[in-house]
């Protein structure tokens, strides 16, 4: 499959970040085939949308949030387009897929909440895999793992350049309370060996400070982390994963596919 997503873009350079990281709403430039995307999420691989979720709908997702992982017992909640309706329906509003390329579809969903009584950091990685709903033997797909019981896979890099990730954010979220730290233009790089990470995260990172209603964009080759949070408030964040349907193997189907 030819990777339309980061078509053109010269791999194994790390672009700096654009100066402008707040975008509402956003530029688009026309890419190959149907798809857009901006510029700036093309060059840093991130950008962050202010005030996209209003008031109203912050307290009833926040509502949600809490019901959900009230229930499920954790504070880190997968498959939320299963459990959810409210979600589900979010998922595929018009004013989230107005964020997105062309042809792109929910794929995996999860809820992070960091509260004072969990609270993690989270290393430098890359989102290597995906969700799907069993497990076939297909070229380029490998290796395989199991989380929630949910078969989950790395797909060949083309497939997660032609990916987008959503965090909608719940909460203000800055350094303080365990934002996300990102390293501008390292999705260029494809996936990165785990040994090799480190030459690229030793300088300053760059903070994605978001307040609540933000939603941040970003290619899941991106390399992120996130410190533990030092302010004892909540730190609720939606996690959609978008990809376009025909990028996965005939063989296997998506795990959350709407």
């Amino acid at each position: 499959m030819i990777a339309w997503w980061w078509s053109g873009l010269k791999k194994g350079n790390l672009t700096p970040a654009s100066s402008v990281r707040k975008r509402s709403p956003p530029t688009k430039v026309h890419l190959t085939r149907v798809h857009t995307m901006t510029h700036t999420l093309e060059q840093d691989g991130f950008e962050t949308h202010a005030g996209i979720l209003s008031s109203t709908e912050l307290h009833e997702l926040r509502e949600e949030a809490n019901r959900i992982a009230a229930s499920e017992g954790t504070v880190c909640v997968r498959g939320l387009l299963e459990k959810s309706r409210v979600f589900k329906r979010l998922s595929v509003s018009a004013h989230l897929q107005s964020l997105l390329p062309d042809g792109l579809q929910p794929v995996r969903s999860i809820l992070f909440d960091k509260t004072p009584d969990q609270n993690w950091p989270v290393l430098w990685h890359q989102d290597l895999t995906i969700a799907v709903q069993g497990k076939h033997a297909v070229p380029e797909y490998g290796p395989w793992s199991i989380k929630d019981g949910v078969p989950h896979t790395q797909p060949p890099s083309s497939l997660l350049e032609s990916m987008v990730t959503l965090r909608l954010h719940l909460d203000d979220t800055d350094g303080e309370k365990g934002a996300l730290l990102v390293v501008p233009g390292s999705h260029h790089l494809g996936k990165i060996p785990p040994t090799d990470v480190p030459r690229y995260t030793h300088a300053v990172p760059h903070v994605c400070n978001c307040r609540a209603g933000d939603v941040l964009v970003m290619s899941p080759l991106i390399l992120h982390s996130s410190r533990r949070s030092k302010n004892p408030g909540r730190r609720r964040v939606l996690h959609f994963e978008y990809a376009p349907p025909e990028a996965l193997h005939a063989n296997l189907q998506w795990h959350e596919y709407i």
